[in-house]
């Protein structure tokens, strides 16, 4: 069966299923093609007659990484210039309801790679719970990520702030709430919701923000972003131009792209940065971001906004794997160290306090964990001047080997309540993935964006009650992690 809604470009027609409705494609922003690549993003043209809604569009333009099992479930299947679009899945198909609440997901991907429209982020859970669920696709990479000159900056944020404008005006078409807003995303789109919390054109346009494994301190000054648009310009031997640019067919500069990607996390060339995992980072720009996200928000931006924020355990266990560094690596964790600020006796914090039997491989990924992800964490909730709650992510895949713990991205399927849709030939959940968890954490995600809060304490420098997410230990307590915790202070 079909459905059909209105909105302001146009009339769209989706698929009516099992209760709800979902519209796929729909663009929030004209194509950022020819003129457009490099520019501030338009908004989408009007259309006559019904257009249809039922299939995604292509993502944005970006690499893929041979042999990876996943990348037709986080990707998209194809790829093109008529990418910013995204999918809505409402509980309403009839177009009787309104005032539902709203959440938008943002995908990771390092600013690289990932589709909203990708099949792991399918959204029928929240329509089944009553929520509008919207997904996007932004631009990526050299598109989005790498400034070019005389052209505007985080262009890939500026195309997230275009798309929640879009569900300003449109979201009541499908059921949903536009004064009830939940934008929440992972890694990169954990990024991206610390920097929209931070941007002016994005305040007054989401309630609540939900921030899984993102990092405060990414964003870098101008003149430093612009070296990595220097070096990729290099790898395709161009000028870093947008003439430059253009002169480059899209496959062969999706092909540079990884190849930086990669070479970026050599720490032997690209030192403490490579710590940071990818060289596509927003910019601190005077406009579009004018400071860095912590000065700004412990100035009062976003103070009317309801945050809930969290990690991983081990987030970068699966970082070590791709760099080959799961074994002894003296050469390494001296970088490692280096870069962190610690020395190998800090590290005896991380044994003592949570880790008794933990080899240097483990012990180092701890600590970059703490480095990139959790204490940038605590550190957002800490300056945002609002009601703030956080979580912590530690169930341990059976699937796994030993060791490797609460790896970065696997608690996705379970916010989404999405482990029958996993990809199981990745390896990642194993053969019976915990349900009560998933559908614990679905609930918790659900109640925050009605407004009713996660099912926990709000966290504050006295208390810091952090949720624990695990299969059989789990609730909420007090400054979880706090010796390590405690490592960090007066620390970057």
């Amino acid at each position: 069966m079909h459905a059909e809604t209105r909105l302001g470009a146009g009339r769209v027609r989706g698929l009516a299923k099992d209760g709800y409705a979902v519209f796929r494609g729909i663009p929030y922003a004209q194509p950022p093609v020819g003129a457009l690549r490099f520019e501030i993003p338009q908004p989408a043209l009007s259309w006559d007659g019904v257009r249809d809604a039922t299939v995604p569009s292509p993502g944005c333009w970006q690499p893929t990484a041979p042999g990876d099992p996943l990348a037709g479930h986080y990707g998209p299947a194809s790829m093109g210039g008529d990418c910013l679009t995204l999918d809505v899945w409402t509980p309403d198909p009839t177009g009787a309801v309104t005032g539902l609440p709203v959440m938008v997901w943002i995908h990771g991907g390092g600013f690289a790679t990932g589709a909203g429209s990708a099949p792991i982020h399918e959204g029928s859970s929240y329509a089944r719970d009553g929520v509008v669920y919207v997904a996007i696709n932004y631009r990526l990479n050299v598109d989005g990520f790498l400034p070019v000159a005389d052209r505007p900056t985080n262009l890939g944020l500026r195309d997230q702030v275009a798309a929640l404008v879009w569900v300003r005006e449109n979201i009541a078409a499908f059921g949903g709430d536009p004064d009830n807003v939940t934008v929440f995303g992972q890694s990169a789109g954990g990024v991206s919701v610390m920097n929209l919390l931070a941007m002016p054109s994005a305040q007054g346009l989401f309630r609540r923000a939900i921030v899984q494994s993102g990092c405060s301190m990414t964003a870098v000054p101008l003149a430093q972003a612009r070296q990595a648009t220097d070096r990729l310009a290099e790898f395709l031997g161009v000028p870093a131009t947008v003439d430059g640019f253009a002169s480059v067919d899209p496959v062969a500069t999706q092909a540079a792209v990884l190849r930086f990607l990669f070479e970026f996390n050599d720490v032997e060339q690209w030192g403490a940065a490579s710590f940071l995992v990818s060289p596509y980072r927003t910019v601190i720009d005077g406009d579009s971001l004018p400071q860095d996200v912590l000065t700004s928000l412990a100035a009062g931006a976003s103070a009317d906004v309801e945050v809930m924020a969290g990690t991983t355990r081990d987030e970068t266990t699966g970082f070590l794997a791709v760099l080959g560094r799961l074994q002894y690596d003296e050469r390494f964790a001296g970088h490692a160290l280096d870069a962190f600020g610690l020395t190998h006796d800090d590290l005896d914090v991380y044994r003592k306090a949570s880790r008794p039997d933990a080899d240097l491989p483990e012990l180092i990924q701890a600590a970059w964990t703490d480095y990139a992800f959790r204490i940038p964490t605590l550190r957002l909730l800490e300056a945002h001047q609002g009601p703030h709650h956080a979580y912590e992510f530690h169930w341990q895949s059976p699937a796994l080997p030993p060791g490797w713990g609460a790896d970065h991205a696997l608690e996705v399927p379970f916010v989404h309540d999405n482990l029958a849709g996993f990809p199981r030939e990745s390896g990642l959940l194993g053969e019976n993935p915990p349900q009560h968890l998933a559908t614990a954490m679905h609930k918790a995600w659900v109640s925050f964006a009605r407004g009713r809060g996660p099912g926990w304490d709000p966290y504050d420098t006295k208390s810091r009650v952090t949720m624990r997410f695990d299969a059989d230990n789990y609730g909420p307590l007090p400054d979880l992690a706090g010796a390590e915790r405690q490592l960090w202070e007066g620390r970057r």
